[in-house]
């Protein structure tokens, strides 16, 4: 059960059938890009967001980008109709295991869009992680209790794909714009795609570096130092949080670990702060003394 259902959170508003004109949605887009966010208030007075994954790119666009997902780096359909029924899966994958996301009200129809390609999620009232780190306000203490809190949640999904094989359990887009705090509660979002691979446990590599990047990228050097260091100390799994240098250096499948080491050896990009590279080799370096530090002199 997950400390959300333990806290017993608020049920869900669950808004009667509806069929909500297109024209009378305000067409302000909350997205940076890729897809349509509108906020719209229902007749009874609920506020939901349509996402509408048609129309914001050019039909041609939409195949060369599934055709670089498909064949060259292992994701599923960038198609907006592809998307539209992944994101729905995930959802219901994740919320399964106890997880938070978006809630989604499918018996809200819109009339004008084609019905496989959006989707009417709730409207949630929380803080990106992305602000509530950044936030000057916000106490350090309370930052870390809420970062220790986290992680455990983090590996319990982590395991739960590794146990059911299913990775739709991991976040494709996984980073600090992509979690939120709402009562009390860690909510997450932006599911439209997938890594296909069977090897999941590289995918929970994968996901921790391309998240512990992206702390580095958004909350500079000081808070990511603490926030790498809690990780490492709190995170229950030691093994499955090493898989973050085995996806980058000592990956299962023999070709990938060729491609990853000659990319890092060649690229100068690959050896920049906060690269997915030296997040790996950072992450191994502090289990490496932790495990030297538990086991003490020989």
């Amino acid at each position: 059960m997950s400390d959300a259902a333990a806290r017993s959170e608020p049920p869900r508003p669950d808004p009667a059938p509806c069929t909500v004109r297109l024209a009378d949605i305000d067409k302000s887009n909350l997205a940076g890009e890729g897809n349509y966010l509108w906020r719209h208030t229902l007749p009874d007075g609920l506020e939901v967001v349509a996402k509408v994954y048609h129309g914001s790119r050019s039909p041609l666009l939409y195949m060369k980008k599934t055709f670089g997902n498909v064949v060259l780096t292992g994701r599923s359909s960038h198609m907006p109709t592809a998307r539209c029924a992944m994101e729905a899966a995930c959802v219901r994958a994740w919320e399964e295991q106890g997880f938070r996301c978006f809630g989604m009200y499918p018996q809200i129809a819109i009339d004008g869009l084609p019905r496989d390609g959006y989707m009417v999620f709730e409207y949630v009232p929380g803080r990106h992680f992305r602000d509530y780190f950044q936030d000057r306000a916000v106490p350090l203490e309370e930052k870390r209790a809420t970062w220790r809190r986290f992680v455990p949640e983090w590996h319990r999904r982590h395991a739960a794909a590794v146990a059911t094989g299913d990775s739709k359990l991991i976040h494709e887009n996984g980073d600090v714009k992509h979690v939120m705090l709402w009562q009390d509660d860690f909510v997450y979002f932006d599911f439209e795609m997938i890594y296909t691979s069977k090897d999941v446990r590289m995918l929970v590599g994968r996901e921790i570096c391309c998240y512990m990047r992206s702390v580095g990228r958004f909350f500079g050097d000081e808070m990511y130092e603490w926030m790498t260091a809690d990780l490492v100390e709190h995170y229950p799994d030691k093994a499955l949080l090493m898989t973050t240098w085995q996806w980058a250096f000592d990956h299962s499948d023999g070709f990938t670990k060729f491609v990853r080491r000659l990319d890092y050896s060649m690229k100068p990009r690959s050896k920049r702060k906060y690269s997915k590279y030296v997040v790996a080799l950072d992450v191994k370096r502090r289990l490496d003394a932790l495990s030297l530090t538990r086991s003490g002199p020989a």
